[in-house]
């Protein structure tokens, strides 16, 4: 049954409660009074605080250490070879002038959730809910959901009964235009087109057709850039531009094994869903279970190989399985930022420049 959800205004008072105390705070620092003692742990001025996963992530980033080679330089050498190469790559960072950092800390987690390499002041929680605000009274949306991660995170998806349309020739495909705001540590205030697709309450946010806008602070000139792009959004009906042959193509272009996989991974990496409960919404091992039927291995494939790999899915239908895992209660344990996350996830593979099998034609040899 079609319906078009919103949340109450009791859940909203509690979600505003919640993102007011859970403020994060920031505090610059020079990189030679910080050492890492753990993955998990920031020796800062002397004293032990927790880490973050994506702290730590930010500070390799910021060391020059890419996540993927120290994955495999921990597995080979350990977590002590990790801790020495991170702590000589930061001293070397230091000495090169980049010698300060941002700390952004959460009082809820009492951890260091966000590392930043330019120094910046936090748009607050309540700046955030405010503006908010505003921007949804102006142009008369409602609100869809709400989130308040433990550090401190905030999404907010927003759209309007009155801002419906349809893609023609396909009369179950029913959106309607919308924003996504978002407040974190790491990306600050983002503002994003949102599409509520009234197909099982289904949600995405379309943050890869390239209209997202940060506001890095609360300036005016960031401000009235920001109103300006809004009223560009809203004249459009929060349509995200060229999204209706972008769905067209998207229905007729099967996905590759690697587009697939990348899918699957997504489901997995942000939920406890297991490898064979993630079919339901992405059939990956079925497909590969196909290719191995027919004598094709896949498990010694390269990733070109991979991208040339034809499947039974069109990419429309893995957008779909991503976005129904995202916005539902599938019995998984996700928390709220996660399931935005895979919303975005979804919007990146439908907006993809070129699919991978977009351009494969028949032959006669």
């Amino acid at each position: 049954m079609k319906k078009f959800e919103t949340i109450s205004q009791e859940l909203w008072d509690a979600r505003s409660k919640e993102a007011l105390e859970r403020q994060p705070l920031r505090k610059e620092v020079s990189l030679r009074t910080i050492e890492l003692a753990h993955s998990d742990t920031l020796i800062v001025s002397g004293k032990p605080v927790r880490l973050a996963t994506q702290a730590f992530k930010d500070l390799c980033k910021i060391v020059g250490l890419p996540i993927g080679f120290d994955k495999t330089f921990t597995g080979t050498f350990g977590e002590g070879a990790r801790q020495q190469l991170v702590n000589k790559l930061k001293t070397v960072a230091a000495s090169k002038g980049n010698t300060s950092v941002s700390l952004v800390f959460s009082p809820f987690t009492k951890e260091i959730v966000s590392i930043q390499k330019d120094p910046r002041e936090i748009v607050s929680n309540k700046t955030f809910l405010d503006t908010t605000t505003r921007i949804v009274d102006r142009y008369g949306l409602e609100i869809n959901s709400f989130s308040v991660n433990a550090d401190g995170r905030l999404a907010i998806n927003a759209s309007s009964p009155k801002n419906e349309f349809g893609i023609k020739g396909l009369p179950n495909e029913d959106h309607y235009g919308g924003i996504s705001f978002l407040n974190s540590p790491e990306g600050g205030f983002e503002v994003s087109p949102f599409l509520y697709r009234l197909v099982c309450a289904n949600g995405m946010i379309g943050k890869s057709f390239e209209e997202t806008m940060k506001l890095g602070s609360m300036t005016v000139l960031e401000v009235e850039n920001m109103w300006t792009q809004m009223n560009e959004l809203a004249r459009r009906n929060f349509r995200p531009i060229g999204f209706e042959s972008q769905i067209r193509k998207a229905m007729s272009t099967p996905a590759s094994l690697a587009e697939l996989g990348d899918a699957h991974y997504s489901i997995l990496s942000l939920s406890d869903v297991r490898l064979r409960e993630a079919e339901a919404w992405v059939p990956y091992h079925e497909t590969q279970d196909a290719f191995h039927r027919a004598k094709i291995d896949t498990v010694t494939m390269t990733p070109g190989q991979r991208k040339c790999a034809k499947t039974g899915t069109s990419i429309w239908d893995l957008v779909n399985g991503i976005t129904h895992f995202a916005t539902h209660d599938n019995g998984f344990k996700i928390d709220d930022y996660d399931r935005r996350r895979l919303q975005v996830e979804a919007s990146k593979i439908l907006s993809k420049k070129t699919y991978d099998m977009e351009n494969i034609v028949a032959s006669p040899f």
